[in-house]
């Protein structure tokens, strides 16, 4: 089990190994951009759902002033 390894393997695994690395950082660094959009995405999400809150109720108010409207004037 005495495998003589030369330096020039030794220095062309470890090419390999870096070109391995570099490309796991840029991988990395998509993937971080990405997550980071997705963040600011369900940050505007947020603030849609909060705006949309105080819309609906007053949608649900102006509808039921309408039904109540229409309702007593088919009643007359």
């Amino acid at each position: 089990m005495n495998e003589d390894v030369t330096h020039r393997e030794i220095y062309e695994r470890l090419i390999s190994v870096e070109a391995k690395v570099d490309t796991n950082i840029a991988e990395t660094k998509t993937m971080v951009a990405a997550f980071n959009a997705v963040e600011g995405a369900f940050t505007v999400l947020g603030w849609i759902a909060k705006a949309a809150k105080p819309l609906l109720w007053i949608g649900g108010v102006v509808a039921a002033i309408g039904i109540m409207y229409a309702e007593l004037k088919i009643g007359k």
